[in-house]
């Protein structure tokens, strides 16, 4: 290979990071500047260049979004994965959808091992389109499928509510170690150690990230947490005033439909989010 070629770190261990190129995937090192800088994710667009025997990073692209929990980016869809066991946790949902809605992200719920029972998803039907599925008996795998194609997805949750298991299925193997659950606790063994990047071919890329991977929420305002609730945002103009949060100003037209149009569950949700943004910006200037 002569000159330079561009491709995408699909893979980082320690200094070594894989890059899926048009001439296959490389074991890349970093330029001095970048090594030092920390600044390469995974899931990034770079230029690479041959030095002797071995291959350098020369540039990283820019980028149009990234995650800190796990490092990675230009994600264009996330599966927000949740099971009837463990039981769904709502809240890391919730975090989750702001978080994708910040970074420019489409979140899409998908709820594994139906099978087992039917997840009441009422409180998401307006906001949030949903994929009912099973990794173990393989139906609404076509829709996850279909829904990537041409995507670089990212599969976030809580641990063994079935991400790999669902990557497995996808791919048609078992590419990706499957954990189990902890039965006495209701928790996952996370078996996730890294984030990895598999390129299905198509212009598909799939990312398997950590457990609760994106359970911080965005550092937004808590003033601006309503932007990202479609379900409360709709009722805003009727509201008394055009700032309100819907937490406890006078004439709100949003909590009349807490229960109706807007599910109680959701809207405790926010109120929770919106009160650990306003203590994390307290303290911060405590």
């Amino acid at each position: 290979m002569k000159g330079t070629i561009d491709g995408r770190v699909i893979k980082a261990v320690a200094s070594k990071f894989f890059v899926d190129t048009q001439d296959g995937v490389k074991v890349c090192f970093a330029r001095k500047k970048l090594k030092s800088d920390g600044n390469i994710f995974v899931g990034d667009f770079v230029t690479v260049a041959r030095e002797r025997d071995s291959f350098v990073i020369e540039e990283v692209k820019p980028r149009k979004n990234q995650l800190i929990r796990p490092y990675v980016s230009n994600i264009d869809l996330c599966f927000i994965v949740i099971a009837p066991e463990p039981e769904p946790d709502f809240l890391l949902v919730d975090k989750i959808i702001v978080n994708c809605h910040e970074q420019g992200i489409t979140p899409v719920l998908v709820a594994n091992k139906c099978d087992l029972c039917h997840i009441d998803l009422a409180e998401y039907g307006d906001i949030i389109d949903i994929i009912e599925c099973s990794a173990e008996s393989g139906v609404g795998i076509d829709k996850i499928v279909y829904t990537s194609l041409g995507k670089t997805v990212c599969f976030a949750g809580q641990s063994a509510v079935g991400k790999s298991s669902l990557i497995n299925a996808v791919l048609g193997s078992d590419k990706l170690e499957v954990g189990e659950l902890a039965k006495k606790i209701k928790r996952g063994k996370n078996t996730t150690r890294r984030t990895e990047i598999l390129h299905i071919g198509s212009g598909t890329y799939l990312v398997d990230t950590c457990g609760f991977s994106m359970l911080e929420t965005v550092d937004i305002s808590p003033e601006s947490l309503r932007l990202y609730f479609d379900d409360l945002e709709k009722y805003r103009l009727e509201c008394r005033f055009n700032t309100c949060t819907h937490i406890d100003e006078p004439d709100c037209a949003v909590k009349p439909h807490v229960g109706y149009e807007i599910g109680n569950g959701r809207y405790q949700r926010y109120k929770t989010i919106f009160e650990e943004l306003k203590e994390r910006r307290e303290s911060k200037y405590d």
